[in-house]
Protein backbone atom coordinates (compact mmCIF):
# COMPACT_ATOMS: atom_id res chain seq x y z
CA UNK A 1 0.00 0.00 0.00
CA UNK A 2 2.21 2.41 1.11
CA UNK A 3 5.61 3.39 -0.44
CA UNK A 4 8.74 5.13 0.97
CA UNK A 5 8.10 8.90 -0.12
CA UNK A 6 4.89 10.36 0.82
CA UNK A 7 2.27 12.15 -1.40
CA UNK A 8 1.83 14.32 0.92
CA UNK A 9 4.02 16.20 3.84
CA UNK A 10 2.87 18.87 6.35
CA UNK A 11 5.36 20.00 8.30
CA UNK A 12 4.02 21.97 11.65
CA UNK A 13 1.24 23.36 9.77
CA UNK A 14 -1.03 26.41 11.56
CA UNK A 15 -4.16 27.68 11.16
CA UNK A 16 -5.13 30.39 12.77
CA UNK A 17 -8.67 32.07 11.73
CA UNK A 18 -8.79 35.88 13.59
CA UNK A 19 -12.11 36.99 14.57
CA UNK A 20 -14.04 40.08 16.44
CA UNK A 21 -13.41 37.72 19.68
CA UNK A 22 -10.17 37.50 19.10
CA UNK A 23 -8.05 34.72 17.31
CA UNK A 24 -8.79 31.29 17.09
CA UNK A 25 -6.60 28.22 16.35
CA UNK A 26 -7.82 25.57 14.48
CA UNK A 27 -4.99 23.66 13.64
CA UNK A 28 -1.51 23.58 16.09
CA UNK A 29 1.43 22.19 14.86
CA UNK A 30 0.20 19.52 12.44
CA UNK A 31 2.66 16.78 10.86
CA UNK A 32 1.20 13.79 9.27
CA UNK A 33 2.38 12.34 6.11
CA UNK A 34 0.09 11.08 3.83
CA UNK A 35 1.29 8.07 1.12
CA UNK A 36 0.28 6.75 -2.64
CA UNK A 37 -2.77 4.41 -1.74
CA UNK A 38 -3.41 5.31 1.34
CA UNK A 39 -7.07 5.38 2.59
CA UNK A 40 -6.61 7.91 5.49
CA UNK A 41 -9.61 8.29 8.04
CA UNK A 42 -9.24 11.66 10.29
CA UNK A 43 -12.13 11.38 12.44
CA UNK A 44 -12.99 13.79 15.10
CA UNK A 45 -16.05 15.95 16.38
CA UNK A 46 -17.78 18.81 14.82
CA UNK A 47 -15.43 22.21 15.08
CA UNK A 48 -12.25 19.56 16.10
CA UNK A 49 -10.33 21.11 12.62
CA UNK A 50 -11.36 17.88 10.57
CA UNK A 51 -12.81 20.29 7.38
CA UNK A 52 -9.53 22.56 7.87
CA UNK A 53 -7.02 20.06 7.49
CA UNK A 54 -8.42 18.66 4.56
CA UNK A 55 -8.53 22.36 3.07
CA UNK A 56 -4.96 22.42 3.90
CA UNK A 57 -4.41 19.33 2.06
CA UNK A 58 -6.44 20.55 -1.03
CA UNK A 59 -5.23 24.16 -1.15
CA UNK A 60 -8.49 25.35 -0.88
CA UNK A 61 -7.27 27.40 2.25
CA UNK A 62 -4.08 29.27 3.12
CA UNK A 63 -2.20 28.19 6.02
CA UNK A 64 -0.85 30.27 8.77
CA UNK A 65 2.60 28.63 8.98
CA UNK A 66 4.21 26.04 8.28
CA UNK A 67 4.92 23.98 4.41
CA UNK A 68 2.31 21.49 2.56
CA UNK A 69 4.88 19.46 0.38
CA UNK A 70 2.73 17.45 -2.45
CA UNK A 71 5.19 14.49 -4.05
CA UNK A 72 4.27 13.23 -7.96
CA UNK A 73 4.06 10.00 -7.62
CA UNK A 74 4.58 9.73 -11.65
CA UNK A 75 8.09 11.49 -11.62
CA UNK A 76 8.90 12.52 -7.89
CA UNK A 77 8.80 16.15 -8.42
CA UNK A 78 8.03 18.14 -4.89
CA UNK A 79 5.87 21.41 -5.25
CA UNK A 80 5.49 23.10 -1.79
CA UNK A 81 1.70 23.87 -2.38
CA UNK A 82 1.35 26.38 0.78
CA UNK A 83 3.61 28.82 -1.65
CA UNK A 84 1.36 28.67 -4.60
CA UNK A 85 -0.82 31.43 -5.64
CA UNK A 86 -4.56 31.28 -5.43
CA UNK A 87 -4.50 30.86 -9.82
CA UNK A 88 -1.15 28.15 -9.10
CA UNK A 89 -3.42 26.38 -6.77
CA UNK A 90 -6.60 26.17 -8.66
CA UNK A 91 -4.19 24.45 -11.97
CA UNK A 92 -2.55 22.41 -9.36
CA UNK A 93 -6.02 21.02 -7.87
CA UNK A 94 -7.87 20.71 -10.81
CA UNK A 95 -5.11 18.22 -12.06
CA UNK A 96 -4.32 16.34 -8.42
CA UNK A 97 -7.09 16.66 -6.23
CA UNK A 98 -10.43 15.59 -6.47
CA UNK A 99 -13.38 16.69 -3.60
CA UNK A 100 -16.69 15.12 -2.26
CA UNK A 101 -18.74 16.88 -0.22
CA UNK A 102 -21.37 15.87 2.51
CA UNK A 103 -24.09 18.12 0.83
CA UNK A 104 -22.67 17.06 -2.58
CA UNK A 105 -22.64 20.50 -4.29
CA UNK A 106 -24.43 19.07 -7.37
CA UNK A 107 -26.28 22.26 -9.28
CA UNK A 108 -29.71 21.66 -9.67
CA UNK A 109 -30.02 23.26 -13.00
CA UNK A 110 -27.90 20.34 -14.74
CA UNK A 111 -28.51 17.09 -15.67
CA UNK A 112 -25.80 14.76 -13.92
CA UNK A 113 -23.54 14.09 -17.09
CA UNK A 114 -23.49 18.12 -17.31
CA UNK A 115 -22.46 17.89 -13.22
CA UNK A 116 -19.88 15.49 -13.91
CA UNK A 117 -18.28 17.58 -16.34
CA UNK A 118 -17.62 20.66 -14.53
CA UNK A 119 -14.34 20.16 -13.35
CA UNK A 120 -12.61 19.67 -16.68
CA UNK A 121 -14.45 22.51 -17.87
CA UNK A 122 -13.40 24.56 -15.77
CA UNK A 123 -9.86 23.61 -15.42
CA UNK A 124 -9.61 24.14 -19.56
CA UNK A 125 -10.01 20.60 -20.48
CA UNK A 126 -13.30 19.88 -21.55
CA UNK A 127 -13.55 18.33 -25.02
CA UNK A 128 -17.31 18.07 -25.90
CA UNK A 129 -17.76 14.34 -26.90
CA UNK A 130 -14.82 12.95 -25.16
CA UNK A 131 -15.58 14.89 -21.79
CA UNK A 132 -18.94 13.46 -22.08
CA UNK A 133 -18.23 10.24 -22.68
CA UNK A 134 -15.91 10.01 -20.11
CA UNK A 135 -18.67 11.15 -17.65
CA UNK A 136 -21.08 8.44 -18.47
CA UNK A 137 -18.34 5.84 -17.78
CA UNK A 138 -17.68 7.60 -14.43
CA UNK A 139 -21.53 7.07 -13.55
CA UNK A 140 -21.36 4.04 -15.13
CA UNK A 141 -18.14 3.09 -12.79
CA UNK A 142 -20.16 4.81 -9.30
CA UNK A 143 -23.53 2.73 -10.58
CA UNK A 144 -25.87 5.03 -12.00
CA UNK A 145 -25.08 5.67 -15.29
CA UNK A 146 -29.14 4.56 -16.16
CA UNK A 147 -29.95 7.78 -14.54
CA UNK A 148 -27.56 9.99 -16.14
CA UNK A 149 -29.91 12.43 -17.80
CA UNK A 150 -32.01 13.44 -14.98
CA UNK A 151 -31.38 16.10 -13.07
CA UNK A 152 -30.44 15.90 -9.11
CA UNK A 153 -33.98 16.42 -7.36
CA UNK A 154 -35.18 13.37 -9.63
CA UNK A 155 -32.40 10.94 -7.51
CA UNK A 156 -32.16 9.99 -3.87
CA UNK A 157 -29.25 11.30 -1.52
CA UNK A 158 -26.81 8.27 -1.80
CA UNK A 159 -27.35 8.53 -5.44
CA UNK A 160 -26.18 12.52 -5.42
CA UNK A 161 -23.51 11.58 -3.29
CA UNK A 162 -22.61 8.48 -6.02
CA UNK A 163 -22.47 11.61 -8.57
CA UNK A 164 -20.54 13.87 -6.58
CA UNK A 165 -17.50 10.60 -6.30
CA UNK A 166 -17.85 10.46 -10.18
CA UNK A 167 -17.00 14.65 -10.75
CA UNK A 168 -14.51 14.79 -8.32
CA UNK A 169 -12.72 11.48 -10.47
CA UNK A 170 -13.43 13.09 -13.77
CA UNK A 171 -10.10 15.04 -14.11
CA UNK A 172 -8.40 11.30 -13.39
CA UNK A 173 -6.57 12.98 -9.77
CA UNK A 174 -3.82 11.11 -7.43
CA UNK A 175 -6.11 12.13 -4.04
CA UNK A 176 -9.77 11.99 -3.64
CA UNK A 177 -10.83 14.37 -0.05
CA UNK A 178 -14.21 13.38 0.87
CA UNK A 179 -15.51 15.69 4.03
CA UNK A 180 -18.53 13.24 5.93
CA UNK A 181 -19.61 12.03 2.20
CA UNK A 182 -21.90 9.15 4.48
CA UNK A 183 -22.67 11.83 7.33
CA UNK A 184 -26.60 12.16 5.68
CA UNK A 185 -27.26 8.77 4.61
CA UNK A 186 -28.72 5.61 6.25
CA UNK A 187 -26.26 2.80 7.10
CA UNK A 188 -26.90 0.61 3.82
CA UNK A 189 -26.31 3.55 1.45
CA UNK A 190 -23.26 4.68 3.76
CA UNK A 191 -21.66 1.23 3.06
CA UNK A 192 -22.46 1.44 -0.41
CA UNK A 193 -20.68 5.04 -0.61
CA UNK A 194 -17.58 3.34 1.32
CA UNK A 195 -17.26 0.13 -1.17
CA UNK A 196 -16.82 2.48 -4.27
CA UNK A 197 -13.92 4.32 -2.17
CA UNK A 198 -12.60 1.19 -1.51
CA UNK A 199 -12.44 0.19 -5.01
CA UNK A 200 -10.61 3.35 -5.73
CA UNK A 201 -8.02 2.58 -3.71
CA UNK A 202 -7.73 -0.64 -5.08
CA UNK A 203 -6.66 1.20 -8.15
CA UNK A 204 -4.29 3.19 -6.63
CA UNK A 205 -6.00 6.63 -5.73
CA UNK A 206 -5.47 7.78 -1.99
CA UNK A 207 -8.18 8.68 -0.14
CA UNK A 208 -8.40 11.07 2.65
CA UNK A 209 -11.78 11.08 4.60
CA UNK A 210 -13.40 13.16 6.85
CA UNK A 211 -16.08 11.07 9.66
CA UNK A 212 -17.40 11.48 12.73
CA UNK A 213 -18.29 8.11 12.34
CA UNK A 214 -16.21 5.88 14.73
CA UNK A 215 -17.23 2.60 13.70
CA UNK A 216 -15.56 3.52 10.61
CA UNK A 217 -12.30 2.90 12.31
CA UNK A 218 -11.40 -0.34 11.64
CA UNK A 219 -12.02 -0.03 7.52
CA UNK A 220 -9.73 2.17 7.20
CA UNK A 221 -5.77 1.80 6.26
CA UNK A 222 -4.83 4.62 8.88
CA UNK A 223 -7.06 6.38 11.39
CA UNK A 224 -5.75 9.92 12.53
CA UNK A 225 -7.83 11.19 15.24
CA UNK A 226 -8.19 15.52 15.86
CA UNK A 227 -9.01 17.10 19.28
CA UNK A 228 -8.89 21.01 19.53
CA UNK A 229 -6.55 21.51 16.09
CA UNK A 230 -3.91 18.78 17.28
CA UNK A 231 -4.02 15.60 15.46
CA UNK A 232 -2.84 12.33 17.02
CA UNK A 233 -3.19 8.78 15.91
CA UNK A 234 -5.26 6.99 18.50
CA UNK A 235 -5.15 3.26 20.12
CA UNK A 236 -7.22 0.62 18.68
CA UNK A 237 -8.05 -2.73 20.62
CA UNK A 238 -7.96 -6.10 19.19
CA UNK A 239 -11.09 -5.74 16.69
CA UNK A 240 -9.71 -2.22 14.93
CA UNK A 241 -12.01 -0.22 17.26
CA UNK A 242 -11.12 3.01 19.29
CA UNK A 243 -10.50 2.55 22.92
CA UNK A 244 -13.05 3.99 25.23
CA UNK A 245 -11.30 6.63 26.17
CA UNK A 246 -10.04 8.07 23.00
CA UNK A 247 -13.67 7.24 21.54
CA UNK A 248 -15.08 9.60 24.23
CA UNK A 249 -12.53 12.18 23.72
CA UNK A 250 -13.59 12.96 19.84
CA UNK A 251 -17.39 11.79 20.18
CA UNK A 252 -19.06 14.14 18.44
CA UNK A 253 -21.82 15.71 20.50
CA UNK A 254 -22.59 19.48 19.87
CA UNK A 255 -25.10 20.29 17.59
CA UNK A 256 -25.11 23.79 16.60
CA UNK A 257 -28.66 25.81 16.52
CA UNK A 258 -29.93 28.10 14.66
CA UNK A 259 -29.35 32.02 15.21
CA UNK A 260 -32.82 33.78 15.89
CA UNK A 261 -33.26 37.25 14.51
CA UNK A 262 -34.16 39.09 17.34
CA UNK A 263 -31.80 41.51 16.19
CA UNK A 264 -32.78 42.37 13.17
CA UNK A 265 -33.74 45.42 11.51
CA UNK A 266 -35.82 45.71 8.61
CA UNK A 267 -35.01 48.84 6.12
CA UNK A 268 -38.42 50.68 5.58
CA UNK A 269 -38.86 49.56 1.74
CA UNK A 270 -42.03 47.17 2.04
CA UNK A 271 -44.52 50.10 2.61
CA UNK A 272 -43.12 51.05 -1.08
CA UNK A 273 -44.47 47.78 -2.41
CA UNK A 274 -48.02 48.76 -1.48
CA UNK A 275 -48.63 51.46 -3.97
CA UNK A 276 -47.30 48.78 -6.96
CA UNK A 277 -50.15 47.58 -9.32
CA UNK A 278 -50.18 44.02 -8.69
CA UNK A 279 -49.27 41.64 -11.52
CA UNK A 280 -49.61 38.06 -11.32
CA UNK A 281 -46.76 35.80 -11.41
CA UNK A 282 -48.04 32.15 -10.15
CA UNK A 283 -50.92 30.71 -9.72
CA UNK A 284 -51.90 26.62 -9.34
CA UNK A 285 -55.41 26.10 -9.47
CA UNK A 286 -56.66 22.69 -7.58
CA UNK A 287 -53.21 21.09 -7.71
CA UNK A 288 -53.55 17.89 -6.24
CA UNK A 289 -50.03 15.89 -5.69
CA UNK A 290 -50.53 11.39 -4.43
CA UNK A 291 -47.97 9.26 -4.46
CA UNK A 292 -48.46 5.25 -4.98
CA UNK A 293 -46.01 3.09 -2.86
CA UNK A 294 -46.08 -0.05 -1.11
CA UNK A 295 -48.21 0.99 1.56
CA UNK A 296 -50.27 2.48 -0.35
CA UNK A 297 -51.42 6.60 -1.48
CA UNK A 298 -50.45 8.95 0.13
CA UNK A 299 -52.00 12.22 -1.39
CA UNK A 300 -48.99 14.96 -0.40
CA UNK A 301 -51.46 18.15 -1.59
CA UNK A 302 -55.28 17.98 -1.35
CA UNK A 303 -56.26 20.80 -3.88
CA UNK A 304 -53.95 23.69 -3.42
CA UNK A 305 -54.72 27.08 -4.85
CA UNK A 306 -52.58 29.84 -4.44
CA UNK A 307 -51.80 33.23 -6.43
CA UNK A 308 -48.49 35.13 -6.05
CA UNK A 309 -47.65 38.22 -7.78
CA UNK A 310 -44.67 39.91 -9.17
CA UNK A 311 -42.91 41.60 -6.19
CA UNK A 312 -44.33 39.29 -3.64
CA UNK A 313 -42.40 38.82 -0.52
CA UNK A 314 -43.70 35.70 0.78
CA UNK A 315 -42.77 33.31 3.94
CA UNK A 316 -43.76 29.28 3.46
CA UNK A 317 -44.37 27.49 7.39
CA UNK A 318 -45.25 24.27 8.31
CA UNK A 319 -44.20 21.29 9.92
CA UNK A 320 -42.34 18.72 8.65
CA UNK A 321 -44.10 16.38 6.05
CA UNK A 322 -47.03 18.95 5.76
CA UNK A 323 -46.47 19.63 1.86
CA UNK A 324 -43.68 22.40 1.52
CA UNK A 325 -41.15 20.44 -0.18
CA UNK A 326 -43.99 18.80 -2.27
CA UNK A 327 -45.30 22.29 -3.10
CA UNK A 328 -42.08 24.09 -3.86
CA UNK A 329 -41.15 20.57 -6.69
CA UNK A 330 -44.86 21.50 -8.37
CA UNK A 331 -43.78 25.33 -8.54
CA UNK A 332 -40.16 24.57 -9.93
CA UNK A 333 -41.68 21.70 -12.31
CA UNK A 334 -39.21 18.92 -10.54
CA UNK A 335 -42.44 17.14 -9.81
CA UNK A 336 -45.51 16.41 -12.04
CA UNK A 337 -49.34 17.09 -10.36
CA UNK A 338 -51.58 14.29 -10.21
CA UNK A 339 -54.10 16.81 -11.17
CA UNK A 340 -54.77 20.87 -11.52
CA UNK A 341 -52.35 23.05 -13.41
CA UNK A 342 -49.15 25.53 -12.28
CA UNK A 343 -49.22 28.36 -14.26
CA UNK A 344 -46.09 30.81 -14.27
CA UNK A 345 -45.90 33.73 -16.28
CA UNK A 346 -48.78 32.94 -17.89
CA UNK A 347 -47.22 29.62 -19.01
CA UNK A 348 -48.53 26.18 -18.30
CA UNK A 349 -45.01 24.56 -16.89
CA UNK A 350 -46.57 21.33 -17.70
CA UNK A 351 -46.53 21.39 -21.07
CA UNK A 352 -43.46 21.48 -21.73
CA UNK A 353 -41.10 18.77 -21.85
CA UNK A 354 -38.91 17.50 -19.20
CA UNK A 355 -35.45 19.30 -20.90
CA UNK A 356 -37.96 22.09 -21.69
CA UNK A 357 -38.55 22.97 -18.11
CA UNK A 358 -34.85 22.76 -16.83
CA UNK A 359 -34.06 25.45 -19.82
CA UNK A 360 -36.93 27.32 -18.52
CA UNK A 361 -35.80 26.52 -14.60
CA UNK A 362 -32.53 27.86 -15.21
CA UNK A 363 -33.34 31.18 -16.85
CA UNK A 364 -36.52 31.91 -15.27
CA UNK A 365 -35.71 30.76 -11.28
CA UNK A 366 -33.20 32.39 -8.77
CA UNK A 367 -32.44 29.36 -5.92
CA UNK A 368 -30.12 29.92 -2.96
CA UNK A 369 -29.56 27.20 -0.60
CA UNK A 370 -29.04 27.41 3.48
CA UNK A 371 -25.51 25.86 2.82
CA UNK A 372 -24.50 28.26 -0.55
CA UNK A 373 -23.68 25.77 -2.73
CA UNK A 374 -20.90 27.74 -3.64
CA UNK A 375 -18.12 25.61 -6.04
CA UNK A 376 -15.38 25.58 -3.45
CA UNK A 377 -12.37 25.42 -6.54
CA UNK A 378 -14.24 28.62 -8.11
CA UNK A 379 -13.87 32.12 -7.21
CA UNK A 380 -16.54 34.48 -6.60
CA UNK A 381 -16.62 36.20 -9.68
CA UNK A 382 -16.49 32.34 -11.75
CA UNK A 383 -19.08 30.79 -9.37
CA UNK A 384 -21.40 34.11 -10.04
CA UNK A 385 -20.71 33.66 -13.94
CA UNK A 386 -21.37 29.85 -13.89
CA UNK A 387 -25.37 29.66 -14.11
CA UNK A 388 -24.85 32.31 -17.28
CA UNK A 389 -22.50 30.31 -19.13
CA UNK A 390 -24.91 27.12 -18.87
CA UNK A 391 -27.98 28.75 -19.90
CA UNK A 392 -26.15 30.26 -22.42
CA UNK A 393 -27.60 34.04 -21.34
CA UNK A 394 -26.25 37.04 -21.99
CA UNK A 395 -22.97 37.66 -24.83
CA UNK A 396 -19.85 35.27 -22.80
CA UNK A 397 -17.95 39.18 -23.10
CA UNK A 398 -20.44 40.53 -20.83
CA UNK A 399 -20.51 37.78 -18.76
CA UNK A 400 -17.89 38.74 -16.00
CA UNK A 401 -18.93 42.51 -16.14
CA UNK A 402 -22.53 41.45 -14.97
CA UNK A 403 -20.96 39.03 -12.25
CA UNK A 404 -18.80 41.94 -11.27
CA UNK A 405 -22.15 44.27 -11.08
CA UNK A 406 -24.06 41.06 -9.18
CA UNK A 407 -21.38 40.87 -6.30
CA UNK A 408 -20.63 44.49 -6.20
CA UNK A 409 -24.48 44.80 -5.57
CA UNK A 410 -24.23 42.26 -2.42
CA UNK A 411 -21.06 44.16 -1.06
CA UNK A 412 -18.60 41.87 -2.34
CA UNK A 413 -16.66 43.68 -5.40
CA UNK A 414 -13.33 43.53 -3.49
CA UNK A 415 -13.69 39.91 -2.54
CA UNK A 416 -14.22 38.71 -6.46
CA UNK A 417 -11.39 36.95 -7.01
CA UNK A 418 -11.49 34.90 -3.80
CA UNK A 419 -12.50 31.48 -3.11
CA UNK A 420 -15.26 30.82 -0.90
CA UNK A 421 -13.41 29.51 1.63
CA UNK A 422 -11.87 32.90 2.52
CA UNK A 423 -15.06 34.32 2.96
CA UNK A 424 -17.66 34.57 6.27
CA UNK A 425 -20.33 32.74 6.28
CA UNK A 426 -22.64 35.93 5.84
CA UNK A 427 -20.34 36.75 2.32
CA UNK A 428 -20.85 33.55 1.08
CA UNK A 429 -24.79 33.72 1.52
CA UNK A 430 -24.49 37.08 -0.34
CA UNK A 431 -22.36 35.45 -2.63
CA UNK A 432 -25.38 33.22 -3.42
CA UNK A 433 -27.92 35.47 -3.86
CA UNK A 434 -25.80 37.63 -6.45
CA UNK A 435 -25.31 34.28 -8.21
CA UNK A 436 -29.23 33.53 -8.39
CA UNK A 437 -29.96 36.75 -10.01
CA UNK A 438 -27.16 36.06 -12.71
CA UNK A 439 -29.66 35.63 -15.45
CA UNK A 440 -32.34 38.26 -14.01
CA UNK A 441 -34.86 35.70 -12.91
CA UNK A 442 -37.95 37.30 -11.84
CA UNK A 443 -38.29 34.58 -8.92
CA UNK A 444 -36.05 33.60 -6.65
CA UNK A 445 -36.50 30.75 -3.91
CA UNK A 446 -34.30 31.03 -0.83
CA UNK A 447 -34.04 27.54 1.07
CA UNK A 448 -33.52 28.86 5.08
CA UNK A 449 -31.22 31.67 4.14
CA UNK A 450 -30.85 32.61 7.76
CA UNK A 451 -30.62 29.74 9.11
CA UNK A 452 -26.75 29.32 9.80
CA UNK A 453 -26.02 33.30 10.17
CA UNK A 454 -25.57 35.40 12.85
CA UNK A 455 -27.93 38.46 13.31
CA UNK A 456 -26.06 41.13 11.51
CA UNK A 457 -25.40 39.31 8.60
CA UNK A 458 -29.27 37.99 9.04
CA UNK A 459 -30.32 41.50 9.36
CA UNK A 460 -28.33 42.10 5.25
CA UNK A 461 -30.03 39.18 3.65
CA UNK A 462 -33.44 40.53 4.72
CA UNK A 463 -32.75 43.54 3.74
CA UNK A 464 -31.26 42.53 0.43
CA UNK A 465 -34.65 40.30 -0.39
CA UNK A 466 -36.60 43.39 0.74
CA UNK A 467 -34.65 45.33 -2.08
CA UNK A 468 -35.31 42.98 -4.57
CA UNK A 469 -38.90 42.92 -4.27
CA UNK A 470 -39.19 46.32 -4.31
CA UNK A 471 -37.65 46.29 -7.72
CA UNK A 472 -40.33 43.31 -8.95
CA UNK A 473 -38.87 40.15 -8.01
CA UNK A 474 -40.56 37.53 -6.33
CA UNK A 475 -39.26 35.95 -3.12
CA UNK A 476 -40.20 32.78 -1.44
CA UNK A 477 -38.85 32.14 1.26
CA UNK A 478 -38.84 28.43 3.53
CA UNK A 479 -37.91 28.98 6.87
CA UNK A 480 -38.33 26.86 10.21
CA UNK A 481 -37.69 30.27 11.95
CA UNK A 482 -41.86 32.15 12.72
CA UNK A 483 -39.78 34.96 13.68
CA UNK A 484 -38.55 35.92 10.47
CA UNK A 485 -42.54 36.13 8.72
CA UNK A 486 -42.90 39.33 10.38
CA UNK A 487 -40.32 40.57 7.73
CA UNK A 488 -41.83 39.07 5.11
CA UNK A 489 -45.77 40.59 2.98
CA UNK A 490 -47.43 37.15 3.17
CA UNK A 491 -47.33 33.88 5.47
CA UNK A 492 -48.05 30.61 3.92
CA UNK A 493 -48.74 28.17 6.48
CA UNK A 494 -49.24 24.59 5.33
CA UNK A 495 -50.82 21.40 7.32
CA UNK A 496 -51.43 18.06 5.87
CA UNK A 497 -51.26 18.83 2.44
CA UNK A 498 -53.81 22.07 3.13
CA UNK A 499 -53.09 25.86 2.75
CA UNK A 500 -54.61 26.93 6.73
CA UNK A 501 -54.05 30.23 6.15
CA UNK A 502 -53.27 32.86 3.77
CA UNK A 503 -52.17 36.34 5.49
CA UNK A 504 -52.05 39.29 2.96
CA UNK A 505 -50.16 41.43 5.57
CA UNK A 506 -47.99 39.60 8.60
CA UNK A 507 -49.61 40.22 12.06
CA UNK A 508 -47.42 42.04 13.87
CA UNK A 509 -49.18 41.28 16.90
CA UNK A 510 -48.67 37.89 16.91
CA UNK A 511 -46.29 36.18 19.64
CA UNK A 512 -43.90 35.07 17.22
CA UNK A 513 -42.37 32.88 20.23
CA UNK A 514 -45.48 31.04 20.52
CA UNK A 515 -45.38 27.20 21.72
CA UNK A 516 -47.87 26.88 18.54
CA UNK A 517 -45.44 28.45 16.21
CA UNK A 518 -42.59 27.17 17.65
CA UNK A 519 -43.52 23.62 16.66
CA UNK A 520 -43.23 24.23 13.17
CA UNK A 521 -40.19 22.28 11.75
CA UNK A 522 -39.58 24.63 8.51
CA UNK A 523 -36.53 22.86 6.05
CA UNK A 524 -38.16 22.53 2.35
CA UNK A 525 -36.56 23.85 -1.00
CA UNK A 526 -38.53 26.47 -2.47
CA UNK A 527 -38.03 27.27 -6.53
CA UNK A 528 -40.60 29.82 -8.17
CA UNK A 529 -39.80 31.30 -12.00
CA UNK A 530 -42.28 33.31 -14.72
CA UNK A 531 -41.90 32.95 -18.53
CA UNK A 532 -40.56 35.72 -20.69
Amino acid sequence: MTQSKPLFQLADVSKVFTTGAGDFTALDKVNIDIYPGEFLGIIGKSGAGKSTLLNMISGVSTITSGEVIYTDPADGSSQPIHALDQNQLATWRGKNVGIVYQSFELLPMLNLVDNVILPQDFAGFFQRWKSRKLAQELLDEVEIGEHSHKIPAHISGGQKQRVAIARALVNDPQVIVADEPTGSLDTKTSDRIFKIFEKLVARGKTVVMVTHDMNLADRFDRVLQIVDGVVTTPELDENGKIKAADLQAISNSDDDEAENLKGVKLDPIISENKKRKPELAIRLDDVIKTYVGPAGEFTALKGINLDFNYGDFVAIVGKSGSGKSTLLNMLTGIDHPTSGTVTIGGNNIYDLTESERAQWRGKNMGIVFQFFQLLPTLTMVENTMLPMDYTNMFDPAERYDRAMELLQMVGLEEEAHKFPDFLSTGQQQSAAIARSMATDPSIIVADEPTGNLDTKSANTIINLFNKLSADGKTILIVTHDPGLTRFTHRTITLADGLVVNREDEPDLSVDHNSSELQNFDLADKPLPMPGD
